[in-house]
């Protein structure tokens, strides 16, 4: 399954590198052929790239280009904006003014769906969540706040999937991580199997990401023939998205092949090489997380839409085909449904879309009646105002701050004032009556108050001592109770301590009786064995001058003995030495007897 057996259109690629500037051959063999390196020396040997390795070279090296060129043209219209404003100094655009368009719409289920349709589909689930939070929660905090009875909606969450997608991001960074750098035994298959088991672990992720359906007694999915550790499957707000993870690892890696970085930078063309980027080529693989940089710049996105004014343009996807004229009842009824549409119109229907503040409305519209109401107040005015033309009570609404009105109602308040209307006397008469009538009951109902305040607080206080009383009684009754019982341990622990008292003299009297049995007869022993000692020492005393005599007699014995033998000795030697002069003696006389026999 190598590459090398790939038929290249050869009018295509001669156009391409003719347009890159770059040589055919050249591009040819670096997307075909990788480099090896040979353990130990400093060469390099090529062998094949298989068809998934070519055809991600080839997707990331069109990727970069158009990236990068993308990017500089960004960069250059903001420098041409930037020289259109020469009285603004560089770097101040945070002041300037701006209009922008984002298309939330671009929520994607294809017959296979891989890491780009994640990223597409995580950044229209930020965005759903955010036009919830800040369009259909915004208006039921608003009701809220301005006092007015309202049922909250169940409202959509997606933070269950937010964290989700964060998780297995990064548990990509991981495993993409350690296959650039070449540690353990990083597979797409592994990551997606890791996915499942962390998704486990956690009841509200669980229940979002899920493994893929695998058909009874089989090891592959329903659809696409997958196995459980190739896809998994997530539930979106709408609707639930199975994700081929195949080729994960090197998708989520921005760091171009070098030796593509190497062509890029070789191009004879100036634009081109200028999109190259040297220390790539001869720096160490680094790996670079586009899942990482992908979510920082959507948090950047929904920080910017939230320091602007937003209007919301809802679109809907008429048919599956994208054929006109076709009307798909189903799908436009999920999409109203998983949107947060229904709940949108919900709001709009039992509430109020137009709403103006009692300033507002006041200076507006002061002159639909006589200069004598302003002395009643902004809101005694509007309700006035109200009265007065026959505004139905249900189509409005007075808050703490604001009135609501329901659609139209503006509008007819508007072409009254243009017309320049007026009120009936009888009609304001009634209308006057009827304020003095409210402020007469609000004034008795501010008297009944006041002379009800001081028997509530009185009542209030009663009850609060009666409450005091009450937990005082059921504190003593506690207290009288822990105290007996409190009085009967301590009477008992104090029994205790006599009695471990009286054993502790008991003990100690024992004791000494004992300590003087053991003293005396320690003394009766001493005194015999002092006895013994005595009569040993008398013994040997004894026994040693009798010793020491026979010693004294064996020794002088034994000199006399020794004078003895060496008298004897002597006298031997004596008696040996006159033998000897004798023998020398007649041996001289037989020589002398001799010598004189031979002289003659």
């Amino acid at each position: 399954d190598d590459s090398s057996g790939l038929e290249l259109n050869r009018v295509s690629l001669h156009k391409a590198a003719g347009l890159l500037g770059m040589d055919p051959d050249v591009v040819k063999s670096t997307l075909t052929m990788k480099k090896v390196k040979v353990p130990g020396r400093t060469s390099f040997h090529e062998v094949p790239r298989s068809v998934s390795q070519f055809r991600h070279a080839l997707l990331s090296f069109i990727k970069a280009l158009y990236k990068r060129l993308f990017e500089r043209v960004v960069a250059k219209l903001n420098e041409a904006f930037r020289q259109m404003r020469p009285e603004k100094p560089l770097g101040d655009e945070e002041t300037w003014k701006h209009i922008g368009i984002l298309d939330i719409y671009g929520f994607e289920n294809l017959e296979r769906n891989s890491f780009e349709q994640l990223c597409i589909n995580l950044a229209n689930e930020r965005l759903q969540q955010y036009f919830v939070e800040n369009a259909l929660r915004a208006e039921q905090d608003l009701y809220n706040r301005e006092g007015l009875p309202w049922m909250d909606l169940p409202l959509p969450d997606g933070r269950p999937v937010f964290n989700a997608i964060s998780q297995a991001f990064r548990i990509l960074d991981e495993y993409s991580q350690n296959l650039t750098k070449g540690v353990g035994n990083a597979t797409d298959k592994g990551f997606c199997q890791k996915v499942l088991e962390d998704a486990q672990k956690d009841a509200e992720r669980n229940r979002v990401l899920k493994p893929i359906k695998i058909a009874t007694g089989g090891r592959k999915s329903i659809v696409g023939g997958l196995g459980v550790n190739d896809a998994f499957t997530i539930k979106h707000y709408a609707g639930q998205v199975q994700y081929n993870t195949a080729g994960w690892l090197d998708k989520n890696n921005d760091r171009l092949l070098t030796e593509c970085e190497c062509l890029i930078c070789d191009s004879t063309d100036h634009l081109v090489r200028s999109l190259g980027e040297e220390e790539e080529t001869t720096a160490k693989p680094v790996f670079r997380s586009i899942s990482k940089k992908y979510q920082k710049d959507l948090e950047m996105l929904l920080e910017t839409l939230s320091t602007c004014n937003l209007h919301y343009i809802r679109c809907f996807k008429p048919n599956g085909e994208q054929r006109p004229d076709v009307f798909q009842n189903g799908l436009v009824l999920d999409q109203v449904v998983q949107c947060g549409t229904i709940e949108l119109v919900k709001i709009m229907h039992d509430g109020f879309p137009n709403r103006c503040s009692f300033q507002e409305i006041t200076n507006r519209f002061r002159d639909l009646l006589p200069e004598s109401f302003q002395r009643y107040g902004m809101r005694t005015f509007i309700e006035a105002l109200m009265l007065a033309y026959d505004v139905p009570q249900s189509d409005w609404a007075l808050g703490m701050s604001k009135l609501f009105l329901k659609a139209g109602q503006l509008s007819t308040l508007e072409g009254l004032r243009n017309s320049g209307a007026s009120v009936d006397p009888a009609r304001l008469a009634e209308i006057v009556r009827s304020i003095v009538r409210k402020r007469w009951r609000r004034g008795v109902h501010a008297i009944l108050l006041c002379n009800y305040i001081p028997k509530l607080m009185q009542r209030i206080r009663i009850e609060k001592a009666r409450k005091k009383l009450q937990v005082a009684v059921l504190l003593a009754s506690r207290l009288s109770t822990s105290l007996a019982a409190a009085r009967a341990r301590i009477q008992q622990r104090r029994l205790a301590s006599r009695r471990r008292l009286a054993g502790l003299f008991h003990s100690i009297h024992l004791v000494q009786g004992q300590w003087m049995r053991v003293q005396k007869q320690r003394k009766e022993q001493l005194l015999v064995r002092v006895q013994h000692a005595f009569r040993l020492h008398f013994f040997i005393h004894r026994s040693a001058g009798a010793a020491l005599g026979r010693a004294r007699r064996t020794l002088e014995a034994a000199r006399e003995q020794r004078r003895l033998e060496a008298e004897e000795a002597e006298r031997s030697r004596l008696e040996a030495e006159r033998l000897e002069q004798e023998r020398l003696e007649q041996e001289r006389l037989e020589q002398e007897r001799l010598e004189q026999e031979r002289l003659e």
